[in-house]
């Protein structure tokens, strides 16, 4: 009796597994469709044509597009190139979006670092983890002037890009002068940081990449 049981709810979970996967793949066709169908319209295109061009028949676009069948990567890849997009449009929307930060313009976490050399405002503008990357992007304003060598050094990948004002900024051994505009980027295991102001006040910003 117990074995019959166990042997029941057994079956019924191999039977429901596949009915999810199905679900699944479902749901997955009528995204892919949805999106062939949206570039064939941005393109101007109708059914026939996209067909004579792709060398694919009307009622197989008509089916992909509306979700009833999967469509091989072969018959994807013809139909994006007869539209004149990359075949990964169609699969955008089938990837799921983790982590976003968005921040108005004057919002954002303020920071003020105070210290005999520095007496600057960071204002964070976003941060962003994934499973193996810190994402941080920082708006800086340095309001009085700076002296000394550099103070920052981290793992990762770093970009600054200085909005208003005049600085000299040391990566290294190396001084860089950059005025509104420039952009330097930089591994940042380097000792890196500003050494003297040319301006009354400099505002940069910093984005830094770095595995977790």
């Amino acid at each position: 009796m117990g074995d019959s049981g166990s042997w029941t709810a057994g079956k019924g979970a191999a039977m429901e597994q596949p009915a999810a996967e199905r679900a699944q793949k479902r749901g997955l066709d009528l995204l892919v469709g949805l999106a062939v169908r949206n570039e064939r319209s941005i393109a101007g295109m109708t059914l026939s044509e996209l067909s004579a061009k792709s060398g694919v028949s009307s009622p197989m676009i008509s089916k992909i597009e509306r979700g009833h069948v999967s469509a091989s990567l072969s018959t994807l890849n013809a139909l994006a190139g007869a539209i004149g997009v990359p075949i990964i449009n169609f699969f955008a929307e089938t990837v799921e979006i983790g982590e976003v930060a968005f921040v108005r313009a004057g919002e954002g976490v303020t920071v003020r670092r105070a210290g005999s050399t520095y007496g600057h405002v960071y204002r964070q503008l976003g941060r962003v983890s994934t499973g193996h990357l810190d994402f941080e992007t920082y708006l800086i304003t340095l309001d009085r002037p700076v002296a000394g060598t550099p103070f920052f050094q981290h793992s990762g990948v770093e970009l600054l890009h200085l909005l208003e004002g005049s600085l000299s900024y040391r990566i290294g051994e190396e001084s860089y002068e950059l005025g509104p505009g420039d952009t330097l980027t930089f591994e940042s295991e380097a000792p890196h940081g500003p050494v003297r102001m040319t301006s009354a006040r400099a505002v940069f910003l910093t984005v830094i990449a770095r595995p977790k």
